[in-house]
């Protein structure tokens, strides 16, 4: 279950989002089963986010800093990832239908049983 204080800072904006990682760098965001589909997270720092089973369908991911995310579980059925910095992240189990990829980091991410 996501952390409420942290989807209602995320809820602000990406700008608001991104200010408060910048000054609470120590706090691993958990936004684990949370439901963001249709949302738009282009740029936005979700390194080393807990975002196990979290609902990302059509969600803008754009730009969107995942280094070391958890995304196992994870629908991003729709996504848009493009730019994407996906370093070090895990992709366990995701449901990727239809989702539109370029131009993505993936070093030493690891990926399996997509669907």
């Amino acid at each position: 279950m996501a952390n409420q204080e942290h989807l209602d800072i995320l809820k602000q904006g990406v700008e608001t989002w991104n200010q408060w990682r910048k000054e609470h760098p120590e706090i691993q965001p958990d936004l684990g089963e949370a439901i963001l589909n249709e949302v738009d997270l282009s740029e936005a720092d979700l390194s080393e986010a807990n975002l196990k089973r979290a609902k990302l369908n059509d969600t803008n991911l754009s730009g969107t800093i995942l280094f070391k995310a958890d995304l196992s579980g994870a629908d991003l059925s729709g996504a848009r990832l493009v730019r994407t910095n996906l370093i070090q992240a895990t992709l366990t189990d995701c449901r990727i239908y239809g989702i539109s990829v370029w131009d993505v980091q993936l070093q030493e991410a690891s990926q399996n049983r997509r669907s």
